[in-house]
């Protein structure tokens, strides 16, 4: 079968034979349909701590959609070394295995179910969002940010603040659920203003942070500072786009009433469930993701973008 397959840790895919997949037992061989290019598949791809063991040659990709072998529509995920979702076929534990509504097509399930997932069990799961809450997003131009506002927003969230770098996307958030935005692109000094008048004497209750770096820097020097603190700000580290160090000092965590982490991950059938309840809800149009079909052939110059706003989703 013809498959992305990576040759080098650091590398970039090529569009290269692999033998097909046998399912084992508790496993089912899937004819894949739709496999996103997400920034987990490009991490296990670029990093041997993320690749949970694997060694390669192995076939990129963490999760997908495809047809079952009576011809059902399922969304699926980690598949057995060395195989994995960017190939014309691919083997998952039945389990992971969720049916995908029939209003929905295949491309848009596979682009909404990473930044979904991650979304929701952030605030469910991670930070536990109560109604009325309010929640602050770090990189809410991107796939991943746009994907939480509009999560936050059907959790019962009370207000949503949007910070991101894109200034022509910022103005696009309201559409998506945001009540505010801020743009990151301005002075330190601008920035932490912008921040301090957001939080308000409250603070933010929640802030999901997809970019790390300078904007996570001036942020926590921003956050309320008090010593005698009526609630917690969760802080729940997601990705580093921005920067992967940034200095903090001691002090900035003890005034402000921070928990910082990626949290524990949810166990597996909370994750089963999340797949239905993601699905669904992009199935009604409660939350969308722009995408970009390109042919399995094209991955490697695909690889190669730099994309933003939208995903991109590779068709075998």
């Amino acid at each position: 079968m013809y498959a992305a397959v990576l040759h080098e840790f650091g590398g970039i895919p090529r569009f290269d034979t692999f033998p097909e997949p046998e399912p084992r037992d508790g496993e089912v061989l899937v004819e894949v349909t739709a496999a996103a290019l997400t920034p987990l598949a490009r991490w296990v791809a670029s990093d041997r701590d993320f690749s949970r063991g694997r060694e390669v040659p192995f076939i990129c990709g963490t999760e997908g959609i495809g047809r079952r072998e009576d011809g059902s529509r399922i969304s699926f995920g980690v598949s057995r070394a060395p195989f994995g979702t960017m190939a014309q076929y691919a083997v998952a534990p039945e389990r992971f295995c969720t049916p995908i509504p029939d209003e929905i097509d295949d491309v848009t399930a596979a682009a909404v179910m990473n930044p979904g997932l991650s979304a929701w069990s952030a605030l469910t799961w991670g930070t536990k969002l109560a109604p009325g809450e309010t929640v602050l997003v770090l990189g809410a131009t991107g796939v991943a940010g746009r994907t939480a506002i509009q999560v936050a927003k059907l959790l019962g969230a009370g207000r949503i603040v949007a910070a991101g770098r894109d200034e022509a996307a910022l103005a696009t958030l309201g559409e998506y659920g945001a009540d505010l935005t801020i743009a990151l692109g301005q002075s330190d000094e601008d920035l932490g203003d912008a921040f301090r008048e957001a939080a308000g004497d409250a603070g933010f209750d929640i802030v999901l942070d997809y970019l790390w770096g300078r904007p996570a820097q001036v942020l926590l020097d921003a956050l309320p500072r008090r010593f005698m603190i009526s609630s917690e700000t969760r802080y729940l580290q997601l990705g580093n786009s921005a920067g992967k160090e940034i200095t903090l000092q001691a002090g900035a965590l003890r005034r402000t009433g921070v928990t910082m982490g990626a949290g524990t991950p949810p166990p597996i059938e909370f994750i089963c469930d999340l797949h239905a309840t993601v699905l669904g809800h992009a199935a009604s149009g409660l939350v969308r993701v722009d995408t970009e079909p390109v042919p399995l052939a094209d991955i490697s110059p695909a690889w190669r973008r730099e994309v933003r706003g939208r995903r991109l989703v590779v068709i075998p």
